[in-house]
Order: structure tokens, then C-alpha cells, then sequence
């Protein structure tokens, strides 16, 4: 990506999917109010699936907005952002942990009544591991679930894991210059990558990661996969410094019924080469 086009990215208030999506809050047994993007195609046959897009950690649309917009050409799409997001809507007393924001996805896939026999999982990073948390503790039953760069736990800077619980949320504005630059020199591959984890740092708030990071700072979930025992389609990009392509192997282990696909870079991974991934994966398992 040239110059130009990081500073749009960093500037751009609205993806393209945004402009067409119909825009819905969905309330959480909680009383937490999550956004919610859904699309659905002209002729919809017994052949159409759902896909259900689970992003990262803080994430916008912007860096899926490719990969929105090729998946909403034949399938029917729904695009959540999850509670530690800019967009959500969090009472004081709401809940919090991996168990809550699995149960986010539980109660989305019923509240809009989704076949799941007909419905695709699938997950980045962190929105990765959410999804095989549910699946682990039989909260849904999908068709079968993509995984993109699920992590063994939750990313963070040397030592960062073990002060974020004692700090107070107000702090991160003071460590957003710092991971930063950890962000452009250990975990980017390319200026291009570099920028959608900048956005993500520009729009987080401090006190919604704080509330909601806590509890996912220490913890590994190694056994969590161990769990997954419906099918998986397990994607890694081996070139990608944010997202070890190692741990996607062993975890591949770890999950029985699952394949492994290498897109090589984290480009990939978010464009048109991991639904094209996605397309020849139906089609081979139609056969």
C-alpha cells in the first residue's frame, strides 16, 4: 500500500460495506448493546449459507471491508462488533470474560434465528478464539467454522499482560505511543498491516479495553481447542509477524477434525484470497 493510501485508511470514516448494510443493535441478556451489519444476497437458494464474521480485538470495518464486500456477492452476511468496541452500548453492571463474549455470539445467532446447518463461523485473532470457545462448550452447532490466526492467548507487549490488570484505564492513553512502536517494528509485516492496527489503537477506548481486557490477559487456551470437536477450516498467514503461524499448526493438532490452509501474509487473510480459500473449501466438501 503507498503512502496515499495508509493516510486514507487512517482517515476513511466509512467503509464501503457500511454504506449498504443494514445497521442494528441487538440487546445481550446482559443488557449490553452490541452493532450488528448484515447483508443479504438478490437470489437467495437452498445452497446460500450465512456467514456470521466475528472480527479482532478492536477491529473496525475498514480492514474487513474487502472481504465484506466479496462475501455479500453469494453469501448472506453478518459482521458483529463485539463489546469492547467503540460501538457498543455497556450498562455498568455488564458482564465480562471469554464465557460473556461467547455467549454474544450465541445469543446474536438466535436472536436473528440463523439455520446453523446453513451458517459459517468465522473468525479472526481474537474473534477466533470467541468462536471456538462456543464451540468447545457446545453454545452453537454451525455448518463448520473458519479460524483465521486463532492465538494460544491474548497478544500484548512483553510484561503488558501483567500491568494492565493494576493499572487504571486512563493509563492507555499514555502506552498508545509505546505500542505503537511495537506495533511498527516487532509486528508488521508491511506498512499496510501496520495501519489497521494503528486505526484500531486511534478509535479504541480506554476504559471499554480495560473492563474487558482484564479478564483475557493471562489466561491460555490451549485447552479450549482441545475442545473444538466439530470441523474447522483453520487459515494462517506464515509470513505474518502479528499472528504465529506456529501456534496455528499446533492448534491444528489439537483440533481433530480440522484442515490447515497457509495464505501467506496477513494481506491475504483479509482480501479476496481468503474467500476465494473459503469458496474452493465449500466446493471440495460438496463433492
Amino acid at each position: 500500500m503507498a503512502a496515499e493510501s495508509v493516510k486514507n485508511f487512517l482517515e476513511l470514516q466509512q467503509a464501503e460495506y457500511e454504506k449498504f448494510a443494514t445497521e442494528e443493535y441487538l440487546t445481550m441478556s446482559d443488557g449490553a448493546q452490541l452493532r450488528v451489519l448484515s447483508t443479504k444476497v438478490d437470489n437467495e437458494t437452498e445452497k446460500t449459507y450465512n456467514i456470521v464474521l466475528f472480527a479482532g480485538w478492536g477491529s473496525v470495518v475498514l480492514g474487513w471491508d474487502e472481504v465484506l464486500m466479496e462475501l455479500s456477492k453469494d453469501f448472506n452476511v453478518l459482521y458483529i462488533e463485539s463489546r469492547e468496541k467503540g460501538s457498543s452500548i455497556i450498562p455498568k453492571k455488564s458482564q465480562t470474560g471469554m464465557d460473556r463474549m461467547s455467549d454474544d455470539l450465541k445469543e446474536i445467532i438466535n436472536l436473528k434465528e440463523l439455520d446453523q446447518n446453513k451458517t459459517i463461523l468465522f473468525g479472526s485473532c481474537f474473534g477466533a478464539t470467541v468462536i471456538a470457545h462456543g464451540l468447545a462448550n457446545n453454545k452453537y452447532n454451525p455448518l463448520f467454522s473458519v479460524l483465521i490466526a486463532p492465538p494460544a492467548r491474548f497478544d500484548l507487549p512483553p510484561l503488558t499482560r501483567y500491568i494492565v490488570p493494576i493499572v487504571p484505564f486512563w493509563s492507555f492513553n499514555v502506552l498508545k505511543p509505546l505500542l505503537k512502536i511495537w506495533i511498527k517494528r516487532a509486528k508488521s509485516e508491511s506498512p499496510e498491516q501496520a495501519a489497521k492496527y494503528i486505526r484500531v489503537l486511534n478509535e479504541a477506548q480506554g476504559r471499554k479495553w480495560k473492563k474487558f481486557g482484564k479478564p483475557l490477559a493471562l489466561p491460555k487456551w490451549w485447552d479450549t481447542y482441545a475442545n473444538v470437536k466439530s470441523e474447522v477450516l483453520l487459515i494462517a498467514a506464515e509470513a505474518d509477524k502479528m499472528h504465529d503461524a506456529k501456534i496455528t499448526k499446533e492448534i491444528a493438532k489439537l483440533i481433530k477434525n480440522s484442515t490447515y490452509k497457509n495464505l501467506g501474509n496477513n494481506k491475504n487473510t483479509h482480501s479476496l484470497p481468503v474467500v476465494q480459500a473459503l469458496r474452493e473449501y465449500i466446493k471440495e466438501r460438496e463433492k
